[in-house]
């Protein structure tokens, strides 16, 4: 079990885990798939591994990942040949996820989105009642 300067307990993955993902890019507004493997994992996140850069975005996990299917990739570095990365869940309601599945299943490899003002609204909306509930 290891510890962050945050004081959250993060425990490492035993056991190689690939996490197929999608990110909607900050900068572009866009879909991209990635395959990560997860590293470790946390009560608010999961720490992942990329052969290449991923860029800042909202995340939707193929598979459930600690309950989630959403999250927010917060931060990369290069460590060595590949790239770390920090992904903090977010909480979508049952329409909300629903909405994302639909879109997602629409968008294909650096597809621009359809309706990306609504998704990015419902993540952040949901993002900020856990951050009220926590504080």
């Amino acid at each position: 079990m290891n510890k962050n300067n945050r004081g959250i307990q993060r425990y490492p993955i035993s056991s190689s885990r690939d996490c197929p993902l999608g990110v909607i890019t900050f900068e572009q507004i866009e879909w991209t798939d990635h395959v990560a493997r997860v590293v470790d994992i946390s009560v608010i996140g999961i720490g992942i591994e990329s052969n290449r850069q991923l860029e800042p975005g909202l995340v939707w996990f193929k598979e459930r990942i600690g309950g989630y299917r959403s999250g927010v990739l917060m931060w990369t570095k290069r460590e060595g040949s590949q790239y770390r990365g920090g992904i903090k869940f977010v909480s979508l309601s049952r329409d909300e996820e629903a909405y994302l599945q639909k879109q997602v299943g629409q968008a294909g490899p650096q597809t621009p989105l359809h309706d990306p003002d609504r998704i990015i609204s419902s993540m952040i909306n949901s993002y900020k009642k856990e951050r009220n509930a926590v504080y």
